[in-house]
């Protein structure tokens, strides 16, 4: 990278390091707007006021964390740092890099930014993040090992800098319908642990009259590929799961990968706790209240308090072969990035970016996104701990790096073969094995040509197994 390093000022150091005390934790999400609401009002800013450093954020349009970051975030950190003033405005994600890349080339990029994961690679390689300031962040003492090693880049180079960070960690739960575990007469420690007792409790509640599913035992339509990930790892281990042998290679053929598609159609047509023929999702049917149980990643949690209100709801940690870890998968939520192209305004930046990686502000943000928190001194708080209550417990269990597997990331690419899974198999009725070589030949040619530094493989694993310990 050709971008000098610059250091912060003693003063901006001190507020940095010093001057971010733990807040009030917010409990619930905030309301969501209606789908397709338009974005917020991001139109001229009023000028700042002398002496005053103002910054741009962009930020993605996520309707709850954005009411929370304008309403709530900014205005507890301005009054925190009254030489700052902070102007957010919202882009589309879609349209997210694209307009970075754009902005970077005209001399006006925003100032502070969020990206999805899959975009730190392009927007590194372009030169359109900035790196944190080493000063800023110990991210092997905060976030542990695996993440510093991930995120530094070049991954292995001595001069690697941070240019992203993970918020925290998703991944998929098991949520419940109190009212409806109630009247068939369980409470939630009754949702058995391992799936062979899970499978025969479901069947038994799920009700069908005629062709017509009138109640789920557990809803899994449309969330079929994140059951199948949890199960490679449930079935084989945190290596032999792994769908990446190596960065360079993907494996969905191999006896793990058509064992694990098999119990998911299995769910369908033996077990019938869900219904194909309806094409009904599952997320809607639990938000109706016609499910008992949904597996669904976390970041659900936002849209059944403000989407399903009438529902009460709770999580545990979904089932396992065993009853026991590995669980499955989770993955990184990135994050927030230094985008600024005046240095004059970098100490301003890096300390709205700090804030932002901070325990003030993660702790409402976690909330509103189903998450666990990056901080690893965030992880005893009575708020995000396995003690933390129906809504946050298995969070906190599954995510842990004993628990569970974070194989990193990949670029859309992947995603697009990945996707093509679960229509082939459960819509078109098309042989597994077929499928599943055929876009297995399809992710081997775009790996050997694009191998992915993102990519958390078996071997990255193998040789570093503190990564799958409480230290990792």
């Amino acid at each position: 990278m050709t971008q000098p390093r610059l250091s912060l000022t003693r003063r901006r150091f001190l507020a940095l390091t010093g001057g971010i005390a733990a807040g009030t934790l917010l409990a619930a999400c905030a309301p969501a707007a209606p789908a397709g609401a338009p974005a917020a009002d991001s139109g001229a800013a009023a000028p700042a006021a002398e002496g005053v450093t103002e910054l741009i954020a962009w930020f993605t349009d996520r309707r709850t964390i954005n009411a929370m970051t304008e309403q709530e975030a900014i205005p507890d950190f301005q009054s925190k740092n009254p030489d700052i003033k902070v102007t957010m405005q919202f882009v589309p994600e879609a349209e997210l890099q694209q307009k970075l890349l754009t902005a970077k080339a005209a001399g006006n990029a925003p100032d502070v930014s969020s990206i999805d994961e899959t975009f730190l690679d392009t927007l590194t390689k372009q030169e359109v993040l900035r790196p944190i300031p080493d000063e800023v962040i110990n991210v092997k003492e905060e976030m542990g090992e695996l993440t510093a090693f991930l995120y530094r880049l070049p991954q292995g180079a001595d001069d690697g800098r941070y240019y992203g960070l993970p918020n925290g960690v998703f991944s998929s739960a098991l949520y419940y319908n109190v009212a409806l575990l109630d009247e068939l007469g369980y409470t939630p420690e009754d949702i058995p642990t391992t799936w062979d007792d899970f499978l025969v409790w479901a069947t038994d509640i799920s009700e069908w009259d005629g062709d017509t599913l009138v109640r789920s035992g557990m809803g899994i339509f449309a969330n079929e590929y994140s059951l199948y990930e949890d199960l490679r790892y449930q079935i084989a281990g945190a290596l032999d799961g792994n769908p990446f042998p190596t960065k360079d290679s993907m494996r969905l053929a191999d006896d793990v990968g058509v064992q694990a598609w098999q119990f998911i159609m299995d769910l369908y047509n033996v077990h019938k706790v869900d219904s194909i023929a309806e094409g009904l999702g599952s997320r809607e049917r639990f938000g109706a209240g016609n499910a008992v149980t949904l597996y669904q990643w976390t970041w659900f949690n936002g849209a059944m308090d403000t989407q399903y209100t009438d529902v009460e709801w709770g999580l545990v940690v979904p089932p396992s072969m065993t009853g026991e870890p590995i669980y499955g998968r989770r993955g990184p939520d990135v994050g927030f990035t230094l985008t600024t192209q005046d240095d004059s305004k970098l100490d301003a930046a890096t300390t709205f970016y700090r804030y932002l990686v901070g325990p003030d502000y993660l702790a409402k943000y976690c909330k509103l996104r189903g998450i666990q928190p990056s901080l690893r001194s965030m992880w005893d708080d009575p708020e995000f701990s396995d003690q933390a209550g129906p809504k946050w417990g298995a969070i906190a269990i599954k995510n842990r790096p004993e628990n569970s597997v974070d194989p990193g990331f990949w670029p859309v690419e992947l995603v697009d073969i990945t996707n093509r899974l679960t229509p082939s198999i459960r819509d078109e009725g098309e042989d597994i094995t077929t499928v599943l070589q055929r876009e297995e030949q399809a992710g081997n040619d775009f790996l050997q040509a694009n191998p992915q530094w993102s990519i958390l493989s078996a071997a990255d694993y193998e040789a570093n197994p503190q990564w799958l310990t409480v230290t990792g």
